[in-house]
């Protein structure tokens, strides 16, 4: 017989993936005991936290038991990544939805406004300034510089005089690696999935992982104390370019630079 995926309600998902970003929150206010030491919370983060559980558990429209606020942006945005969405196409179509809704809805009337809902969630990108020929980055010690130490191209694009906000020739967007390893073992669903290459693999001469090819096993064997530990990760690295929402036509590229968990 074919097995039946279970009927999963949207809002449990939402209010799991929030335990997932915020478990000490989670547990201090759900689960705390006489007995039990509160973990300490940083009181910016425990915001975060209120303003993601208000929005949960808030309707998207008097009486919609279906859909909260966050379980319709977060299958909103769902939808414009899977399909490769513009924001400008976005904007367009959740306008669309606002109006065809209950006057007094909740739902965000555009892009900008869903990202600093879904901010609190973590995982952001820092934006980081660079040179116009790719010499240097405006980073740290060189933040406050206005021209590359290098060509000496200027940080900015000509602009107006009387605009106030400057644009910058080139930025890199970080992905800090760090909070995302912390939160693949922050989360219930991947924890066991990190852990799968010592506790679960079977080592038959069958190739399904990284962890049976040649290059891991020399690394194990190298680095024995590293190995032991099953929750340390070994890190990849791979470049790859595209072109954003498969325009053939223009001649525009974006290079990424991964560093992945294998």
């Amino acid at each position: 017989m074919d097995s039946v995926e279970p009927i999963v309600d949207p809002n449990d998902q939402v209010m799991d993936i929030i335990q997932d970003v915020f478990p000490f929150a989670s547990t201090n206010i759900n689960h705390e005991r006489e007995d039990d030491v509160p973990t300490p919370i940083d009181s910016a983060e425990f915001e975060q936290y209120e303003k993601l559980l208000k929005n949960a558990n808030q309707e998207l429209y008097p009486g919609c038991e279906s859909f909260s606020v966050l379980t319709a942006i977060v299958e909103l945005m769902h939808g414009k990544i899977k399909y490769r969405m513009s924001n400008l196409c976005f904007d367009y179509f959740l306008g669309i939805f606002k109006r065809m809704l209950l006057t007094d809805n909740c739902l965000p009337k555009d892009h900008k406004h869903v990202q600093k809902v879904l901010n609190g969630l973590g995982l952001g990108y820092e934006k980081i300034h660079a040179c116009k020929n790719n010499c240097m980055l405006f980073y740290k010690e060189h933040e406050t510089s206005d021209t590359c130490l290098i060509c000496n191209e200027s940080r900015f694009k000509m602009t107006s005089q009387n605009r106030a906000i400057k644009i910058p020739q080139k930025v890199m967007r970080y992905l800090p690696l760090k909070p995302r390893l912390q939160r693949l073992y922050m989360s219930t669903h991947t924890v066991t999935d990190m852990r799968w290459h010592k506790e679960k693999r079977v080592d038959d001469d069958v190739m399904r992982h990284p962890a049976d090819g040649e290059a891991w096993k020399e690394f194990d064997r190298t680095f024995p104390e590293f190995a032991a530990d099953p929750r340390n990760e070994r890190l990849g690295l791979a470049a790859e370019g595209f072109n954003p929402y498969g325009v053939l036509n223009q001649h525009h590229s974006t290079w990424l630079i991964f560093r992945i968990p294998i």
